[in-house]
C-alpha cells in the first residue's frame, strides 16, 4: 500500500517514545499537563455542562468511557466530546504558531478518552500524543494559505485527522484500518468560524466534535467501513476540495523528515486564555501597567501595532470587537483584551467574566484602542510579536514591544511556567493533596500503568 496517507499511518503506528529526541518527550509531557489542567479548570463552565447534559441525552448513547470533568459513563466518543469542549471553551489550550492550529487539544481529547476506556498505560498514552500532535501540525503546512481567512477553523478541520491516527494507534488497528479510518475522518472534518461575528457557542465545541468524530472514524474502520486512501493528495482529496484558489499543496510538508524534525517542538503554550495573537499584546499591556503604574482615567489613547492579517479576526469590526457579546466573543478581541489587561493588571483563568464584558472602566478604555499594521511583523508570521503605546492626558507616551512571546521557539518556557499555569488551573478544582499527586503523575506520565487509574482517583 503507497499513499500520502499511508506513509503517514505507518509512521503513525510503528513509532516508539525511544525514536524520540528527550526534548520532544519531555515537551509532551509538559503539554499534556498542559491541556489536562486546562480541561480541568473549565469543568464548571456552563457550555461544558451543557456539554455533558447533551451527551448524557438518550440520542448519544453508549457506556465504557469517562470525561475528564465528570463522572458520569458515556460512549468513548461522548467522553472525547466532553474532554474537547472542557479543553477549547477558554481559548487556554496552545498553539502552533505557523499554522494557528490548537496542536495538543483534538489529540489529547480523543485519546485521553479512549486511553481510560482501554485502560492503557501512560506511555500509550503519550505516544499517541507525540503522533498527533506532530501530524497535525504538518497538515496545517501543506497549503501556504490561512485558514481563517477561507472560514475554517484549523483546529478543527486537521484535528479530526491527526487525532484519527492516534485512536488508531491506540486501538491498534491495521495499517489498512488506519487507511480507512483517516479516509473516513475526510467526510467528518468541518469547522466554520461564523461564530466569530456574533459570539455564539459553535467554536467553542470544534475541539469537541472533531475527538469524537476521530474516535467514530476509528471504530467505522475497525468494522470494515473503507475510507479514500487519496483523502489527502487524491483528485477529489480534503485540501483540493477544501482550497480552491489555485495554491500549490506542499504535500512533502506532511512527510518530509517525519520522525527526525519535530514541528511540535514549535508548539507554544498559552499564558494567557484568548486567541494567541493577542499574547504579545496582553503581556506588553500588563508591563506597561506595572512599570508605569498606569490608571484608566490618565488614558488618552492605546495604539497597538499588529500584522494586517490579523485584522479581520481580532480587530474588525471595530465596533462588534469594543463591546463583545459573550465571553467567549471577547477572546477574539483585541480592544476588549488589551483595555481589560490594563484596566485589571491580571489576566487568568477568570478572564473574560460576564462583569468585565459589562465593566464601564474597561469598556471606555477599548473605546481607546486602536489598531496599526505592523510590517514587522508581517515579514514573519512565525513570530509572535506585539507593540502597544499608552498616550497619557499629561503627553507623556509610554511604549512596549514583546518580539518574541514566552513560549515560542526563540523564547522558550521553562518547565515553571506549565507548572504554574497547571497549579492556578486547577486550584479551587482540586483538593491540594489530589492536584500535587496529578501533577508528578503527569510529569511522569510513562511510568503510568494505568491511566483510568490515576484519573479515577480524582473522584471526578
Amino acid at each position: 500500500m503507497t499513499n500520502l496517507s499511508a506513509d503517514i499511518a505507518r509512521w503513525a503506528l510503528d513509532f516508539s517514545l525511544d525514536d524520540a529526541p528527550a526534548e520532544v518527550v519531555h515537551n509532551a509531557r509538559l503539554r499534556l499537563l498542559d491541556v489536562v489542567g486546562v480541561i480541568l479548570a473549565s469543568g464548571s463552565h456552563d457550555t461544558v455542562r451543557k456539554a455533558v447534559l447533551a451527551t448524557a441525552d438518550s440520542d448519544a448513547g453508549g457506556t465504557g468511557a469517562h470525561s475528564l470533568v465528570d463522572p458520569m459513563e458515556t460512549s468513548p466518543a461522548g467522553a472525547a466530546f466532553i474532554n474537547g469542549v472542557a479543553a477549547a471553551v477558554l481559548e487556554y489550550d496552545d498553539t502552533h504558531i505557523a499554522t494557528n492550529i490548537h496542536a495538543t487539544c483534538v489529540v489529547a481529547a480523543a485519546s485521553l478518552a479512549v486511553a481510560q476506556q482501554l485502560r492503557l498505560s501512560g506511555r500509550d498514552l503519550l505516544e499517541a500524543v507525540v503522533v498527533g500532535s506532530e501530524i497535525v501540525c504538518r497538515l496545517g503546512q501543506v497549503a501556504p494559505v490561512r485558514m481563517h481567512e477561507l472560514g475554517f477553523h484549523p483546529t478543527s478541520v486537521y484535528g479530526v485527522f491527526a487525532a484519527t491516527y492516534a485512536v488508531a494507534r491506540l486501538r491498534q488497528l491495521s495499517l489498512a484500518q488506519t487507511v480507512d479510518a483517516v479516509g473516513a475522518a475526510g467526510s467528518l472534518s468541518g469547522g466554520l468560524i461564523a461564530s466569530f461575528q456574533d459570539g455564539t457557542s459553535t467554536k467553542t465545541l470544534h475541539v469537541g466534535f472533531a475527538a469524537s468524530a476521530a474516535v467514530r472514524a476509528a471504530a467505522l474502520a475497525r468494522h470494515g467501513i473503507s475510507g479514500p486512501a487519496g483523502v489527502f493528495d487524491g483528485r477529489f482529496g480534503w485540501y483540493r476540495s477544501y482550497i480552491q484558489n489555485g495554491v500549490t499543496f506542499n504535500f512533502d510538508a506532511l512527510t518530509g523528515e517525519l520522525g527526525s524534525r519535530w514541528e511540535s517542538l514549535r508548539i507554544a503554550p498559552k499564558l494567557y486564555p484568548c486567541a494567541y495573537t493577542m499574547m504579545p499584546f496582553i503581556a506588553a499591556a500588563l508591563t506597561l501597567r506595572q512599570q508605569y503604574d498606569i490608571k484608566p482615567d490618565d488614558v488618552r489613547e492605546i495604539r497597538c501595532e499588529i500584522m494586517p492579517r490579523s485584522f479581520a479576526t481580532i480587530c474588525e469590526p471595530v465596533e462588534e470587537k469594543r463591546r463583545p457579546l459573550t465571553s467567549w466573543h471577547g477572546r477574539i478581541s483585541l480592544q476588549h483584551t488589551v483595555a481589560e489587561a490594563l484596566a485589571l493588571g491580571r489576566f487568568d483563568k477568570n478572564a473574560y467574566a460576564p462583569e468585565n464584558l459589562r465593566n464601564p472602566v474597561i469598556n471606555a478604555l477599548a473605546d481607546k484602542v486602536v489598531h496599526l499594521p505592523d510590517p514587522i511583523a508581517a515579514r514573519d508570521t512565525s513570530r509572535s510579536r506585539g507593540v502597544v503605546t499608552v498616550e497619557l492626558h499629561d503627553g507623556r507616551i509610554l511604549t512596549h514591544t514583546v518580539e518574541d512571546m514566552l513560549g515560542t521557539e526563540r523564547n522558550p518556557a521553562p518547565e515553571s511556567v506549565y507548572l504554574d499555569k497547571f497549579r492556578s488551573n486547577v486550584t479551587d478544582v482540586l483538593p491540594t493533596k489530589a492536584a500535587r499527586s496529578l501533577e508528578q503523575q503527569l510529569l511522569d506520565i510513562n511510568l503510568v500503568a494505568d491511566v483510568e487509574a490515576m484519573f479515577s482517583a480524582l473522584g471526578r
